[in-house]
Formats: structure tokens, C-alpha cells, sequence
């Protein structure tokens, strides 16, 4: 159908559009709300400052579309197909994208405040200074999280959203906000974390082997039984944070900041920790075997039961630490 024949039809009050074909279609400033476009077959058509408020895309082809300036305020887009689309500018809060296939879609600076994203395919997906805050990627039955892998989320805004068990491996989320977020159980294996806002972030049992976490803010984050192996964290902020059991064998943490965190039983074995801050951190039964301590303040913290057999404490500070033994350093 061209695209005079689809206006003028939907002008005349008609909104029903199931599986038109619109392949290659080009529409400026088109007002469009409510339509139904469930099935439609979209592939690359060119949509500029078009208004699709509560129009449904359930199950519609958009593979390889345009899409700059559109407004997608509460629209559903159930098990639609986005592949290779490019969108800039666009809006989608309280959209509805479940079961939504976004693989190698581009989404620069795109809104998706409060969408529902559970059981979405991100992988490879392109969302570059776009707005997440809010948005819900959990699958439902507490099945596996959606897949993210290598994708593009630089600045992202992600603050509270629900990412428990979601694959970020990969990805790159310098300087994103994930401020009390939820990656309980998440893959985050080699992404890129630097300078990334993580206060209070839920991250137990998360994977963050070689992670590069850099100057991020996980001040009160929660990371029990994380695994941290080889991740780089100089000069990230954990104080406060919750580490029990985690993995840090081999991490590169010189300058970090550790104040009051809790570290029991963690393995801290070949971890470079020069110049890190531990004052008044619990150490309790951890495993610091070989680790690099040298300049490091430990001054009151509770190391009792912690193995320190050949670990570095070069110019590092004691003073009024519990030791090992139960004695307190003077």
C-alpha cells in the first residue's frame, strides 16, 4: 500500500491495518495514534515525527526501519521484529516490547522510561545515551535475564531497573546509572563498568570476571558470592559494600576504596591492593594469600582467623587492627 492510499484511509477514520504491507514506506509528521498495525509487514520503512501513541505493533516486521523523532508513548510492540532498525530520538516510555527482537538495532538517545522489556533479545543492540529508568527486563517465572551481550549502553540511564540474571557480557556501560539496580546473578563478564554508578546496586552472586570497574561508585553495593576474578577496581568506591565469599583472586584494586566493606571469607589471593583504603573493613576468615598490601590502611579492621601467610604489608597501617591471632596491633 502507498503511502497516500494508508493516510487517507486512516483519516477517513479507519485504524485496523493488520499485516498491510508499508516495506520502504516514507512518512513525515503523521498523526497515527491508536492505529493498529498488528503483523504489518515495516521492513525499512522511513517513520520521521510520527505520532504512534497506543498503537500496536504486536508481531510486526520493522526490520531495517528508520525511525527518528517517533513518539511510541505506550505503544505495543509484542514479539516485533527490530532487526538492524535504526532509531534516533525516539520515545518509548511505557511501551510495551515483550518477546521484542532488537538484535544489531541502533537506539541512540531514545527514551524508555517504565517500557516493559522482559524476554527481549538485546543482544548486539546499540543504546547509546538512551534512557532506561524504570524499564523491566525480567523474564517472567524467574526464568533466564535478557540477553545484552556486547551491547552498547554508554550512559545509559538503568537507575532501579530489575536486571536480575540478565547477560551483560561484553557490554559497554562506561559511565552508565545503575544506582540501585538489580543484577542479582547477572553476567557481566568483561564488560566495561569504568566509572559506572553502582551505589547500592544488588550484585550477588554476580559475574564479573575481568570486568574493568575503574573509578566506579559501588559505595553499599551488595556482592556476596560475586566473582570478581581479574576485574580491575583501582580507584572504585566500595566502601560500605557487602563481599562475603566473593572472588578476587588477581583483581587489580590499587587505590581502591574499601572502608567499612564487609570481606568476609573472600579470596583475596594475588590481589593488588597498594594504597587501598580498609580502615575498619572485616577481613574475617578472607584469604590473602600473596596479596599486595603495600601502603594499603588497615587501621581497625578485623582480620581474625584471615591468612595472611606471604601477603605484601609493606609502609601498610595496623594500627589498632585485629590480627589474625585475636591480638590487637599496636
Amino acid at each position: 500500500m502507498e503511502s497516500e492510499e494508508f493516510l487517507a484511509r486512516y483519516a477517513k477514520g479507519k485504524t485496523n491495518f493488520q499485516t498491510v504491507n508499508l516495506a520502504g514506506v516514507s512518512l513525515v509528521g503523521a498523526d497515527l495514534i491508536g492505529i493498529d498495525l498488528r503483523g504489518a509487514s515495516l521492513q525499512g520503512v522511513h517513520f520521521q515525527f510520527c505520532h504512534f501513541g497506543r498503537a500496536d505493533f504486536s508481531y510486526a516486521l520493522l526490520t531495517g526501519a528508520c525511525l527518528e523523532g517517533c513518539n511510541f508513548t505506550q505503544a505495543v510492540f509484542n514479539d516485533s521484529h527490530f532487526r538492524d532498525a535504526q532509531c534516533h530520538g525516539c520515545v518509548f516510555d511505557r511501551a510495551n516490547l515483550q518477546g521484542a527482537d532488537l538484535t544489531l538495532a541502533v537506539f541512540r538517545d531514545c527514551n524508555f522510561l517504565s517500557s516493559d522489556l522482559r524476554q527481549v533479545n538485546l543482544s548486539h543492540t546499540v543504546l547509546v545515551g538512551s534512557c532506561l529508568r524504570g524499564a523491566n527486563f525480567r523474564k517472567e517465572n524467574y526464568q533466564e535475564g535478557a540477553s545484552l551481550v556486547g551491547a552498547d549502553l554508554r550512559q545509559v540511564d538503568l537507575q532501579g531497573t530489575n536486571l536480575a540474571g540478565a547477560d551483560l557480557s561484553r557490554a559497554n556501560l562506561k559511565g552508565a546509572n545503575l544506582k540501585e539496580a538489580n543484577l542479582n546473578a547477572a553476567n557481566l563478564a568483561q564488560a566495561n563498568l569504568e566509572n559506572t554508578n553502582l551505589q547500592g546496586a544488588i550484585l550477588t552472586r554476580a559475574i564479573l570476571y575481568e570486568a574493568n570497574l575503574g573509578g566506579s561508585n559501588l559505595r553499599q553495593s551488595r556482592l556476596a558470592q560475586a566473582d570478581l576474578r581479574g576485574a580491575m577496581l583501582n580507584q572504585a568506591d566500595l566502601s560500605q559494600a557487602i563481599l562475603s565469599e566473593a572472588r578476587l583472586d588477581d583483581a587489580q584494586a590499587q587505590g581502591v576504596n574499601l572502608r567499612e566493606a564487609v570481606l568476609n571469607k573472600a579470596d583475596l589471593r594475588r590481589t593488588d591492593l597498594t594504597g587501598a583504603d580498609l580502615q575498619e573493613a572485616r577481613l574475617i576468615d578472607a584469604y590473602l594469600a600473596r596479596t599486595n598490601l603495600k601502603g594499603a590502611n588497615l587501621r581497625q579492621a578485623n582480620l581474625m582467623r584471615a591468612d595472611l601467610s606471604s601477603a605484601l604489608l609493606l609502609e601498610a597501617c595496623l594500627a589498632e587492627a585485629l590480627m589474625p591471632d585475636g591480638s590487637v596491633f599496636i
